[in-house]
């Protein structure tokens, strides 16, 4: 049984911890391979003696190094301090999100399961917060932490999570920060992510559990593939998603930068996807070239798709240009619906899906992303805006979206749109 006891102290003391460059690599190594291919039961956790060393979060990195001596005085005003032993479970994938971690000293791996397989997706450490987006939006637990040595922690309930956002909403900024970073962070190339000094494993390895039926990784999250229609039943309501590559063929890109932007949209996309809770195999995918059509099973909620799915896309998407060169710096439009949706043997079709399209190919939505150059112009149809946006403000402030309307061929169509901030440079 987990015991916690409350602890009052001052929200601006620094963690003292030797240099992480100084540790020896080869025995952090060895630690992480225990980790992956022994993994403990689940440990009675227990709370660690606190020491000077290990009075409060680094105030210098991460999300507690971004907040102000009143904001962090806020969060540590009902937070709890925890200690928790090496191999512990923090929580699996799939559990109920009923609180929020500040990381005081420690790390901790952050892993998915995925066809037996399991994948280490981030490490975090001292002033990391983490759980924060399932404990605020959907609730459940997108990913499994587990203790990579000693953590002292803060803890704070949802309830009280969401009493200090109320009161400082300015921390609320911070957190989009903070997924922007995380979305596009380094990690699977890198061997030694946001300073951490655990490796992060590049490939999946074997789940202990699942050993014996293990199979290989699946293909690269970058290949068009057309999934099947079977999760896709006649005359469903699906929320339909649509996105197109502006300028895909224009004279400045060559075949290879095509292939470079067609792998970064569906890396982003897919990432954006599954950081939202919307998985990606069940999805029925048809590749256009300069695009990709996402039909979306009906039991998946259409909110997924606005929030924070938009603000994880249009963050990727900004970073990669900050960083690219012209040939593959791209502008993308997105177009969302729900409707219902006709499946066979060659795909999908139906009315729900063309006016889909027809809301992608909005004059007004073209001239406008070429008028201001932004990242990402989002465009949902009357009824998504009307039903899920209008009543779910999230990372993306419903005030924000345009309503317009527009004729494309012979229909008349209202949409509402939203167009990003831009990081591509004005044509000349």
């Amino acid at each position: 049984m987990m015991t916690f006891h409350p602890h009052r102290h001052d929200p601006d003391a620094i963690v003292s911890r030797p240099s992480l460059r100084s540790v020896d690599r080869t025995r952090r190594q060895q630690a992480v391979r225990e980790h992956h291919h022994a993994q403990p039961a689940k440990p009675a956790a227990h709370v660690q003696p606190t020491t000077a060393a290990h009075a409060q979060p680094a105030t210098g990195r991460g999300f507690w190094g971004a907040l102000t001596h009143a904001e962090r005085k806020a969060f540590a005003r009902d937070a709890e301090t925890v200690g928790l032993p090496i191999g512990h479970v923090l929580w699996r994938e799939g559990d109920a999100a009923g609180h929020v971690l500040v990381i005081r000293s420690g790390w901790v791996k952050i892993c998915v399961r995925r066809k037996g397989w399991e994948r280490i997706i981030a490490v975090r450490g001292p002033g990391d917060l983490i759980g924060e987006r399932a404990a605020m939006q959907v609730r459940r637990r997108s990913a499994t932490v587990v203790a990579l040595d000693t953590v002292h922690a803060l803890r704070v309930s949802t309830g009280a999570f969401a009493a200090v956002l109320a009161e400082h909403p300015r921390i609320l900024r911070v957190i989009e920060e903070q997924m922007y970073d995380r979305l596009t962070e380094q990690t699977a190339t890198s061997a030694y992510a946001n300073d951490s000094p655990w490796p992060v494993v590049a490939s999946a390895v074997p789940h202990p559990r699942a050993a014996d039926d293990a199979v290989a990784p699946s293909p690269e999250a970058s290949a068009p593939v057309t999934a099947p229609v079977a999760d896709i039943r006649a005359g469903q309501n699906c929320t339909i998603l649509f996105t197109d590559i502006v300028r895909f063929s224009g004279t400045h890109r060559t075949d290879d930068d095509r292939l470079v932007v067609r792998r970064v949209m569906y890396d982003l996309l897919r990432g954006a996807l599954e950081d939202s809770d919307v998985p990606w195999e069940p999805c029925h995918r048809e590749d256009r070239g300069d695009g990709a059509l996402v039909i979306v099973p009906a039991e998946i909620p259409t909110r997924r798709l606005v929030d924070p799915m938009l603000a994880l896309l249009t963050a990727g998407l900004r970073r990669h240009n900050r960083a690219a060169g012209e040939a593959t710096r791209f502008q993308l439009r997105v177009a969302l619906h729900v409707g219902p949706v006709v499946p066979d043997d060659q795909g999908v079709s139906g009315l729900a899906i063309i006016q889909t399209a027809r809301l992608l190919n909005a004059p007004i939505l073209k001239e406008w992303l070429d008028r201001t150059q932004a990242d990402v112009g989002f465009i949902a149809s009357a009824f998504v805006y009307e039903f899920v946006i209008a009543h779910a403000p999230g990372l993306v402030n419903p005030a924000s979206y345009q309503r317009v309307t527009c004729k494309v061929k012979d229909a008349e169509l209202t949409g509402w749109m939203h167009l990003s901030s831009a990081t591509i440079p004005p044509a000349a």
